[in-house]
């Protein structure tokens, strides 16, 4: 029996990739996984590896801010997703974390469940959830080493915002930042960044 679980990281980020992550498995997973959000960054790396383990396949899918400025985010994700399934067989199940409505999912393959809130109902969905998050915390780190510590990159983050109130971070970190987002025309339009 071939499953997968689908989930990703990043969706309402200012900064920094949108990633899914994608697990595919032939067994039950012996971990107690659970949501990502519910984990610390510890917990969720030490689990990654653990699902690595035993795992049939872990992968993830990288979605830059500039194609979610070109593109409907939904239409985007779902885009990449079908991609990502071409030729890969018919699978038993997929589980999917419902970004968009779940009915328009169920076209992804012939036994698709898409749920709001499956990466807390499935544990498939969980360990994608732990994939996709700690690939996008990995790529944040990157971007830290080379720009500063902006913290998450979300726009809830007050360090992340008063980050980019510096003209030079801004400008920096400019491709990087979904230009789509109303944070970003905010920053623009106030005149925050010496514009």
């Amino acid at each position: 029996m071939r499953l997968l679980g689908i989930d990703e990281a990043g969706r309402g980020a200012l900064i920094g990739p949108l990633v899914i992550g994608l697990v595919e498995i032939s067994s039950p997973l012996r971990s107690a996984v659970r949501d990502s959000k519910e984990l610390s960054r510890q917990q969720r790396e030490n689990l990654f590896q653990e699902i690595v383990d035993q795992a049939d396949l872990v992968d993830h899918i990288k979605i830059e801010p500039w194609e979610i400025d070109r593109e409907n985010i939904n239409r985007l994700e779902y885009r990449k997703i079908q991609e990502w399934l071409q030729d890969r067989g018919e699978y038993d199940g997929i589980y999917i974390d419902a970004f968009m409505d779940p009915l328009s999912l169920k076209k992804l393959g012939k036994y698709v469940i898409a749920d709001y809130k499956a990466d807390s109902k499935y544990p498939i969905v969980s360990a994608a959830s732990i994939v996709a998050k700690v690939y996008r915390d990995r790529y944040i780190d990157e971007l830290h080493a080379r720009y500063g510590d902006f913290g998450s990159g979300y726009p809830s983050d007050s360090r992340t915002i008063e980050f980019l109130k510096d003209p030079q971070n801004f400008r920096d970190l400019e491709r990087y930042i979904r230009k789509k987002w109303s944070t970003y025309r905010t920053l623009k339009n106030n005149k925050l960044n010496n514009f």
